[in-house]
């Protein structure tokens, strides 16, 4: 299948590798000339999980018309730009849009409903995705995994088009079709939470989450209040590939025992792993670049006011990572020992 991906970070750029791979008629569209400069002379390189360099082409952003000139119209686009780009991303890419082309959301955040704004709901198809991998210099993603990703149409239907999306999708993981996206999307808001939270800090996060530090009520309460708005809208989280949102549910009486142990699992484990760091933290300290907290946090704030559910740990952590991206606070253990102070100041254990 012909497939067109845009953003070629971690996300896009593994897909795109592993669907060339394959077989796919693959092109990657990417604004950083640099990176499409690396991709087109040397090949696409992911190390860490597996260990490949695939010669997949690869154009910048402002040469897609030529492209689309040249080869017709996009059938399957693979959105995989950072969720603040979303709006330009889909809104360049609509023009060039074939009669029966539609867009597939590879991307953190809720976005289809953006998306759908721009294309319409027809052209839009969702997904949860779970790559653990970054892009370490241009042309060379680091990846720590290969797990299920969950495709639906936005009304949750189970179509034709789904079944040969997942079919073309599964060359790059295991993919299963659903229709309860919205479960797994806010259950990886719940796991965002947890990713913020530890990303402020400039340390592994097996360390973070070990009982040491004492952090784990901020981790605790700041999951629990993403659990409150999720289960206000009568959602049913989901899974995220053995982070259990659930645990976190304050309605759980289990809830400390298994969300520490669940704690000392990650930190026993995530010391020999590949990936010791979120995604978030080397956009932070490497990257330098603004993160997803707008589109993954904030969202969940939003929502909780509209439904007068309280998120206090949210908005403060969205105002903590606001001032460790801009430099006007340091990424250390300050950050997360604020947000664990609040947490047990408010009855959080």
């Amino acid at each position: 299948m012909r497939v067109t991906i845009v953003g070629a970070g971690a996300i896009g750029g593994t897909t795109g590798v592993l669907l060339h791979r394959a077989g796919h008629d693959v092109t990657l569209v990417d604004r950083d000339a640099t990176h499409v400069a690396a991709i087109n002379q040397d090949g696409y390189r992911i190390s860490g999980y597996v260990d490949l360099i695939e010669p997949v082409p690869a154009i910048t952003s402002d040469q897609l018309a030529t492209h689309v000139e040249e080869h017709g119209p996009l059938g399957m686009v693979v959105l995989a730009v950072k969720a603040m780009d979303t709006e330009a991303a889909a809104t360049m890419i609509a023009p060039f849009l074939a009669p029966d082309g539609f867009i597939v959301s590879y991307q953190n955040g809720l976005n289809e409903e953006r998306i759908a704004s721009i294309v319409g709901p027809e052209r839009t198809v969702g997904a949860f995705i779970h790559f653990g991998g970054d892009l370490m210099e241009p042309g060379h993603v680091v990846l720590a995994n290969r797990v299920t990703t969950y495709l639906s149409e936005l009304d949750g239907t189970r179509t034709p088009r789904s079944e040969e999306i997942a079919r073309v999708l599964s060359a790059v993981t295991p993919v299963e079709i659903t229709d309860n996206l919205n479960g797994y999307l806010w259950g990886k808001l719940c796991y965002a939470a947890l990713g913020f939270a530890v990303s402020v800090v400039d340390a592994p996060v097996d360390l973070i989450l070990e009982a040491n530090p004492g952090v784990r009520p901020a981790v605790r309460g700041l999951v629990a209040e993403v659990v409150d708005v999720a289960h206000a809208q009568g959602l049913r989280l989901e899974n995220i590939h053995g982070f259990d949102p659930n645990l976190f549910d304050r309605e759980n009486p289990e809830r400390i025992a298994q969300t520490d142990r669940f704690f000392d699992e990650w930190s026993a484990r995530g010391k020999s792993s590949i990936k010791r760091h979120m995604g978030i933290h080397r956009d932070i300290k490497v990257r330098k670049r603004r993160t997803e907290v707008d589109f993954q946090v904030a969202p969940v704030v939003e929502r909780g006011r509209e439904l007068g559910v309280p998120t206090p740990l949210l908005e403060q952590l969205v105002g903590i990572v606001h001032d460790v991206e801009s430099g006007n606070r340091a990424q250390d253990w300050s950050t997360i020992e604020e947000l664990n102070a609040a947490a047990r100041a408010a009855g959080e254990r």
